[in-house]
């Protein structure tokens, strides 16, 4: 509702020409009776309306062809009101819509990273568009019905009411079972819609991960495998949407029920009340008109009302991600340059806290140093750099950037001087230069293409149909792997960063693209300082400092010479790695 109080001007025009539906549908079910009594010999009676008070209305002076006009006209009015009504409706409950997914998408980006290593990316897909799909049903074509029913239900009480009050009162005596089965579905209903939603999430993790794993799934031949995980995904949603349908349908007829024992009712109060003249039979079936349209809206309200608790289960999915805290930016001072070190002073961090990754760790890197970081796998080598750029925030200790601790810089000046080039390239499916100038789209023609010349995107590119301007698919799929991080290092390149960290930037390359990226890789390192993640020892022994993480510890530093000589840590890894080339090279 704080969505939908934003579009006043539309929800007002959707409320006044929902009441005119309202209006000219009651007109028009007046007109019935004095239109059937004149043309079949009749003269409308006086009606009761309040207790001790006659309202006489004397249709007889209008002219037969004047009266039909008046019911063709309110006729006609009550569409072009319903047509405006849902008009007005659909614009507030798309622009809703796109607000609100609007503003779930940036709640989302705004989350730290550790947010997206506990939610899988396939269930915040379906947040962004499945749950905000129902809720765009809701507000956009369920609230038109709803305001449109609600009005014929005003209007129609009205004109019962005027016909025949005590007979009015009495047809509501059923209006408290009806109430009480609505809220009892809606209740149900709104259950059920969240397990609906959250299977469409599962069903929808399974489709991401068979689809963008698909080379493991045939290698591994797990075609039939996949397909019955989907099946069952699929039979769980079936279930729980089967489930959910059946309440909805039980609603109606629960309503006609109750409805055809009142008219039955009417018929027998009609018989005595035409024989001793207190009302027509023109005036009877005006009533049982009435009476039906009343009926006819509160059932389709209870039906609306059931839509609207499947919306509100959906809406609690999306509530979730709207209420949680962006990620933290306590940080207030700016960091404009670097000209000294950074420092990691006594630092531990865990994912969980009694589970600690990283334990005491303590090193420094000067101003224009490449300081290399290694360790077998699992020693807590990337999650380390992670914490540089605050993606994750430690539990301990302090990590200082020229003598001030990075939580007290603004997270956008600490991160602008920063570049990272990882091992699995993220790329875009665009073109070569967007994905170039990615966070620098106003960047000049001229920079973009120095940064693609030095890291030699040149090479490949000029020789392509469309230049700069091909696309290379979802995640870069078009391209080689050396090509696509070329283009990262581009990017790298053009945000010309003091600070550039490189996490196993070659380690999945062939020997052929790992000597074109490396070329690369040097004249992005030029002039910057440098903390390299190496899974290749051979290609970090210029390194100005060498840190040995094991078990979350720094095990020794040093240079690659000196720790040689130490015959420790670094001197089992290169000789382990040395040994295992030697014989890949060997067979």
């Amino acid at each position: 509702m704080r969505y939908v109080r934003r579009r006043a001007a539309a929800l007002s025009a959707a409320l006044f020409l929902a009441a005119l539906v309202g209006l000219f549908e009651a007109a028009s079910t007046v007109l019935i009776a004095p239109a059937f009594d004149m043309f079949l010999g009749g003269s409308p009676t006086p009606v009761r309306s309040i207790p001790g008070v006659n309202i006489a209305v004397d249709f007889s002076r209008l002219s037969p062809p004047f009266l039909l006009a008046l019911l063709v006209g309110a006729t006609i009015a009550r569409a072009a009101s319903e047509y405006g009504a849902a008009t007005a409706t659909a614009y507030l409950g798309h622009a809703v819509v796109r607000d609100l997914r609007n503003d779930v998408f940036n709640s989302i980006l705004k989350q730290p990273l550790e947010f997206f290593t506990r939610n899988h990316t396939a269930d915040l897909i379906s947040r962004v568009s499945s749950d905000v799909e129902r809720i765009q049903t809701a507000v956009s074509e369920t609230l038109a019905e709803f305001l449109k029913q609600s009005a014929i239900l005003l209007f129609s009480a009205a004109v019962v009411f005027w016909i025949d009050w005590k007979l009015s009162l009495a047809s509501l005596a059923f209006a408290p079972l009806v109430l009480y089965a609505t809220s009892r579905f809606g209740k149900r209903l709104r259950t059920l819609s969240r397990s609906n939603q959250q299977e469409l999430g599962e069903m929808a993790q399974v489709i991401y991960e068979a689809f963008s794993g698909n080379r493991i799934v045939k290698a591994f031949l797990m075609e039939e495998s996949e397909g019955r995980r989907f099946r069952r995904a699929t039979e769980r949603l079936f279930r729980t949407n089967l489930r959910q349908k059946m309440t909805h349908a039980l609603s109606s007829p629960l309503m006609e029920t109750l409805g055809i024992l009142i008219v039955a009712g009417f018929l027998v109060y009609a018989r005595n009340a035409i024989a001793e003249q207190r009302i027509t039979a023109s005036f009877f079936v005006v009533f049982v008109v009435g009476l039906v349209r009343l009926y006819d809206a509160f059932r389709r309200i209870s039906g609306i009302t059931n839509s609207f608790q499947q919306a509100f289960g959906a809406s609690s999915r999306i509530v979730e991600l709207l209420e949680m805290a962006p990620e933290e930016d306590a940080g207030a001072k700016q960091l404009t340059g670097f000209s000294e070190s950074i420092e990691f002073r006594n630092v531990t961090f865990g994912y969980t806290p009694d589970a600690p990754v990283l334990q005491d760790i303590s090193f420094s890197v000067r101003r224009g140093e490449v300081v290399a970081i290694v360790g077998p796998s699992g020693a807590g080598k990337t999650t380390l750099v992670n914490l540089l750029p605050r993606f994750y925030s430690i539990d301990a200790g302090r990590i200082l950037i020229d003598g001030v601790d990075v939580r007290d810089y603004s997270l956008a000046s600490l991160r602008r001087r920063m570049a990272i080039v990882t091992q699995d390239v993220i790329l875009f499916d665009d073109t070569i230069w967007a994905n170039i100038a990615y966070g620098d789209a106003n960047a000049p023609p001229e920079r973009v293409m120095n940064a693609a010349k030095a890291a030699l995107v040149d090479e490949f590119a000029s020789l392509l149909p469309d230049k700069y301007q091909t696309r290379i698919g979802e995640r870069g799929l078009r391209l080689s792997g050396g090509e696509r991080q070329r283009i990262s290092i581009a990017r790298a390149l053009l945000k010309n960063a003091p600070i550039l960290i490189l996490d196993e930037a070659t380690s999945s390359l062939d020997a052929e693209s790992e000597v074109e990226v490396q070329r690369a890789l040097q004249n992005l390192m030029e002039g910057r300082t440098t903390i390299v993640i190496a899974h290749r020892l051979s290609t970090i022994r210029g390194a100005d400092k060498i840190v040995v993480l094991v078990d979350g510890r720094v095990e020794e530093a040093g240079r690659h010479e000196d720790l040689l000589a130490r015959r420790g840590a670094y001197w089992k890894l290169y000789n382990l790695q040395f040994s295992a080339e030697s014989a890949a090279q060997s067979k």
